[in-house]
């Protein structure tokens, strides 16, 4: 993106001193081995180009911003998603019967003591 600007200045730089001799000089005069008329000529078309290069710079740099932005909005939208997913996961509710199974799991596999599963027992069946 620099180096197109780069590029563009300098031709914005020739076009405005080319302009510049051609008002600066006769008409029977020659700039540079070309006659004004020609001179004339060729800054009308330069300056076409110059401008028409502008525009595609600033046509692909609002690309880039646009697909930016697209990309963003995607992201956001995935990240709503998931978030929904989890609430969704996190509402649904459990049978007591589920809840005894996985505490008798934890027990059985001597992660929870015999205290902690009779206290947990007592609270899920006093849910009920």
């Amino acid at each position: 993106m620099v180096r197109a600007n780069s590029r563009l200045n300098h031709s914005v730089r020739l076009v405005v001193g080319a302009l510049a001799l051609i008002t600066l000089t006769e008409p029977a005069w020659a700039i540079l081995g070309v006659w004004r008329r020609a001179a004339v000529t060729t800054a009308v078309v330069s300056t076409a180009v110059v401008t028409s290069e502008a525009t595609a710079a600033n046509a692909a740099a609002s690309k880039e911003a646009a697909a930016a932005a697209s990309a963003q909005q995607a992201a956001a939208a995935s990240a709503a998603s998931a978030q929904q997913a989890a609430a969704a996961a996190q509402t649904v509710q459990k049978s007591p019967q589920q809840k005894l199974q996985e505490l008798q799991s934890l027990y059985d596999q001597k992660l929870i003591s015999a205290a902690d599963y009779q206290a947990a027992k007592t609270k899920i069946l006093n849910g009920m």
